[in-house]
């Protein structure tokens, strides 16, 4: 089974949702949604809901989905590959409000992108803490559950990863 018909069989199942933007406006990008990144969403109650509000996140997976401009001026300030181990997890990062999120995921391919879960900043700690590597082995492992025997994209260029609307800022 291809990753794409894997896509379709745990979207049928309701273990991935397919995140659609706000605006009526057709996407250009895939985003899925696994299932604690869901729950993080949707849940009112969740942690980057109360403390970084459900708006900032919402306006960040638009701003994917609907293939507006991700830039790198500098490395990381929407979009980062994080440094491995495990190899391959990216980072949307919600910068806006006091209290910012990390939206943690691999890609499946050029232009889709699989959230497992998202963070507060402030839980995360600092990079390479402890906090830092239990989030990424945690979305190692949610990958390898959702995906068993199909390894995430991987390429050493970012215009593999995300074919139009991005500046080449390195990854």
């Amino acid at each position: 089974m291809s990753t794409q018909q894997k896509i379709i069989s745990l979207q049928a199942a309701g273990t991935l949702v397919r995140y659609m933007p706000r605006v009526n406006r057709p996407p250009r990008r895939r985003l899925f949604l696994g299932p604690d990144a869901q729950k993080d969403l949707v849940d009112p109650q969740s942690a980057t809901n109360l403390l970084v509000g459900k708006a900032h996140i919402v306006n960040a997976l638009d701003r994917w989905v609907l293939g507006e401009r991700i830039y790198g001026r500098t490395r990381g300030e929407f979009l980062d590959r994080l440094k491995p181990p495990p190899p391959d997890i990216w980072e949307i990062r919600v910068t806006p409000p006091a209290v910012q999120a990390r939206l943690f995921g691999r890609f499946a391919e050029p232009d889709t992108l699989i959230l497992t879960k998202f963070h507060t900043r402030s839980m995360l700690g600092n990079k390479g803490s402890e906090g830092w590597k239990n989030a990424m082995a945690a979305c190692h492992k949610c990958w390898d559950d959702l995906f068993p025997n199909h390894a995430c994209f991987t390429h050493s260029d970012v215009q593999f990863y995300i074919t139009e609307n991005c500046d080449a800022f390195p990854i």
